[in-house]
């Protein structure tokens, strides 16, 4: 399964048709600051075998799209948590969002917000338990010296799994 993740598109939507073109996913994530219709874009790249998951971000003010702050849901053995990121100030520290996922037992977190990507596992403060913690930066506008990218997700049946973080050419 190919599930790819997006975020920080801020109004460009042909970009994230050109990736969807490109990727072929089998499920589709943006994790905020979509500035479009969510309709629009889930009609263009969704459909009943593409799911489509859109997370609300800080500039998603006025969008009259009904987006939700955060989604969580389990795939293929594993619990994933989707936000912003504003909320739990990932511009700062990663700890809030850490501790979120572990109160909803979630082993992924896919985040926006900060339009640079990340992949990294962070350890839970309580446990013996490592979140596997993902950005895929902004597919319009990088920041911290990044280029424009995003997320690939390939899972397998069993659960294992391959991240690849990928430039917009």
């Amino acid at each position: 399964m190919k599930i790819l993740v997006v975020s920080d598109s801020h109004g460009n939507s042909g970009i994230l048709y050109k990736i969807a073109d490109k990727e072929k996913p089998d499920m589709f994530i943006h994790l905020g600051d979509l500035e479009d219709s969510r309709q629009t874009v889930e009609t263009r790249i969704g459909s009943p075998k593409v799911p489509c998951v859109f997370i609300k971000g800080n500039c998603d003010y006025y969008s009259s799209d009904d987006l939700q702050e955060r989604a969580v849901f389990s795939l293929k053995g594993h619990r994933f948590l989707c936000v912003h990121g504003h909320v739990q100030s990932v511009n700062y520290r990663l700890d809030s969002l850490v501790y979120t996922a572990a109160e909803n037992n979630c082993d992924i977190v896919l985040y926006g917000h900060s339009h640079i990507p990340k992949d990294e596992f962070v350890d839970v403060p309580f446990g013996n338990k490592k979140i596997h913690v993902m950005n895929p930066g902004s597919i319009a506008i990088p920041r911290g010296g990044s280029d424009r990218s995003y997320l690939i997700i390939n899972m397998k049946d069993d659960g294992a799994y391959e991240v690849e973080i990928k430039t917009v050419s």
